[in-house]
């Protein structure tokens, strides 16, 4: 048998055992999957304080400030956030978390708060009801990233180890097996301890961050932060590259914050120079003006 045949099954068996749920133990990554994980995690270094930690699709970015640590977004689980968190320790050499902040409430963005537990999290009002409905039905939750995570492990086994196509489908897996493993050992989601509905403003001395509300889109607890600072935005899910919606229906049900918050963007345009998405990447200028414009044509007036 080929070093992929074996590397595989090991996978499997592994897999639907640790899923079987034949046992109450808590369960977790096998050594070969966390060390697999561990060599796929990714860094960039956007400036001299702040950097994005990603693994696959999962990212959190983390920023540097006199008054400690603040990230953006903590990634889909606390199995996946616990080795961000050690990375962010290895390369700033302190622990002082002083905010999460989540640009939503979707599962992929809130799953790690906890791993932080002696920061504040701050968000949207909505993202408490976002995050706590995962949790009014727990079963079903469990089923669904279970087979979605089961999607992934088939077209892993399909595919030609360690290339770019079996890395994405491995992290995609593992993403959504270490959220299933969270919700199997009934570990709760942190909430979020601020709130704010409109806006709200962060200051940490040499570092401001400004949020905005920007209606329901994507989810109905989104908002958008400038840092001016860092001369940098983070739009969380809300667009892509080339300004593509981060919604499969482009119509707006909130059109008249959705166009409040939009002014407010165009507002600081000539200050951005970076503008991150919730996934990890690092988008245009460009991108953002392309996602401001097509909603301003869409809805002028407002």
């Amino acid at each position: 048998m080929n070093n992929k045949g074996s590397f595989i099954i090991f996978l499997s068996c592994v897999y639907f055992y640790s899923f079987s749920g034949c046992s109450s133990k808590q369960i977790t990554l096998s050594n070969i999957e966390s060390q697999k994980v561990d060599s796929l995690i990714k860094v960039q270094k956007v400036n001299d304080r702040t950097i994005i930690v990603s693994f696959g699709y999962d990212a959190i970015t983390a920023i540097k400030t006199e008054q400690g640590i603040v990230l953006v977004d903590a990634g889909i689980s606390e199995v996946l956030t616990a080795k961000y968190r050690k990375t962010i320790e290895n390369i700033f050499r302190q622990d002082d978390y002083e905010y999460v902040i989540n640009t939503h409430g979707h599962h992929d963005h809130i799953g790690g708060n906890g791993v932080f537990s002696q920061a504040k999290v701050v968000g949207h009002e909505n993202c408490q009801k976002e995050v706590s409905e995962r949790w009014t039905n727990p079963e079903k939750s469990m089923m669904s990233l279970y087979k979605i995570a089961e999607d992934y492990e088939q077209k892993l086994q399909q595919s030609v180890i360690n290339t770019p196509e079996w890395e994405d489908l491995f992290t995609q897996k593992i993403r959504y097996m270490t959220a299933y493993i969270d919700v199997k050992n009934n570990i709760p989601v942190k909430l979020p301890d601020i709130t704010f509905s409109d806006s709200m403003k962060l200051d940490l001395g040499d570092t401001t961050f400004e949020m905005i509300h920007f209606g329901k889109y994507h989810s109905s607890s989104d908002i958008v932060i400038y840092v001016p600072e860092i001369h940098m935005i983070f739009i969380g899910d809300l667009f892509s590259k080339y300004g593509r919606p981060g919604i499969s229906d482009s119509s707006i049900t909130d059109a008249v914050k959705c166009m409040r918050a939009i002014s407010w963007i165009e507002n600081r345009m000539k200050i951005i120079k970076k503008v991150i998405g919730g996934h990890g990447q690092i988008l245009s200028i460009d991108d953002l003006k392309d996602f401001t414009n097509s909603i301003s044509i869409k809805y002028p007036g407002q």
